[in-house]
């Protein structure tokens, strides 16, 4: 592999797959090729994003040693399959989160991937966004610039949106809506947080009967040093548009960010400081680019499957919460 260039190989042409080539199109240091079961639809997309070659077969696309690492989009039962296969062949492996529906089949990923020596990381982009980042910077700057001794994290997400497809079933998913897209918000929880001690959830009522999994839930976690974290997750709120925002509550201020927005508010009483960001790309640009470094430079990514098993050790000790109405001790794998 060259230095200056790292071979990406897409497994898995959909609509997220459209959504991250758009926003890291012309990212230096990588190229991608594109590989999807539809021939054609791997060229549509290798046209649409100057990428280098197109395959109409997983297997094709891990034979050919022009590729240095795969990124895996596809649905969620099938990423400990396709990391296998990526591992095996000695590609390095992207995957999107979450890493897996089950604890042992994200074990099993980290495994094949250190046996096989390749890097796998988690392609969480929340924990890549400018918002967060300068957030963090404030809270550990010297006291009388950050916010204190952390007392609470107050967590929302709502919009309207039914699963479709795949999504719909839970053997497919590994659960609803939370396992999806709510894990972005429990990765923001322990990166501003750090790792819950308990949690406690509670089933929102549901609204999207054709779907087997939830379409809402409510978490609250105890946080290291006695601080509370809150998650409200819903996809199911009858609102135009999604809202999602972050409250961050010290001894001696406040922190507030949309995680996509251009800026962190710090307020300390009356007085209020808008701190901008740079632009966010919803934080792929940056993670592409971890992704990239942590390979050439030989070093575990920042989102490691260990991190990404973290996240998803969170949210099913969500699930078994809601489930037996109990308060639940989540296990941690990261040192």
């Amino acid at each position: 592999m060259s230095k200056e260039s790292l071979r990406i190989c897409v497994i898995g042409c959909g609509g997220y797959a459209n959504t991250v080539m758009t926003e890291t199109k012309g990212l230096s240091g990588v190229e991608f090729s594109f590989a999807s079961r539809d021939f054609a639809k791997a060229e549509s997309y290798r046209n649409k994003f100057s990428g280098v070659k197109a395959y109409g077969s997983y297997e094709e696309a891990l034979a050919d040693d022009d590729n240095d690492a795969v990124y895996i989009f596809s649905p969620h039962d099938l990423h400990l399959g396709h990391a296998e296969m990526a591992a095996t062949a000695g590609k390095h492996v992207l995957v999107e989160k979450p890493i897996a529906r089950t604890i042992e089949e994200a074990q099993r990923m980290i495994e094949c991937a250190r046996s096989n020596g390749v890097n796998l990381m988690v392609a969480e982009n929340y924990r890549f966004i400018p918002a967060l980042d300068k957030a963090l910077d404030v809270m550990k700057a010297a006291a009388e610039n950050g916010i204190g001794q952390l007392r609470s994290i107050r967590i929302t997400c709502e919009g309207y949106r039914e699963p479709s497809e795949w999504r719909r079933s839970l053997r497919r998913t590994g659960g609803g809506v939370f396992i999806d897209g709510g894990i972005h918000f429990v990765n923001l929880l322990i990166s501003l947080g750090g790792f819950p001690e308990r949690i406690s959830a509670t089933w929102l009522p549901k609204v999207f009967k054709s779907s087997e999994g939830e379409d809402g839930i409510n978490l609250l976690a105890r946080l290291p040093k006695g601080a509370s974290g809150t998650i409200l997750f819903s996809r199911a709120t009858n609102i135009s548009e999604t809202r999602q925002h972050v409250t961050v509550d010290g001894g001696r201020g406040r922190l507030t960010f949309m995680p996509y927005g251009s800026e962190v508010i710090l307020q300390k009483g009356a007085t209020k400081r808008k701190i901008r960001t740079s632009k966010s790309y919803r934080g792929t640009r940056k993670m592409v680019r971890e992704f990239r470094e942590s390979i050439i430079e030989n070093r575990e990514p920042v989102m490691s499957g260990e991190k990404g098993l973290d996240d998803l050790s969170i949210v099913l000790a969500s699930y078994r919460s809601a489930e037996s109405l109990t308060e639940v001790t989540p296990r941690q794998y990261s040192l």
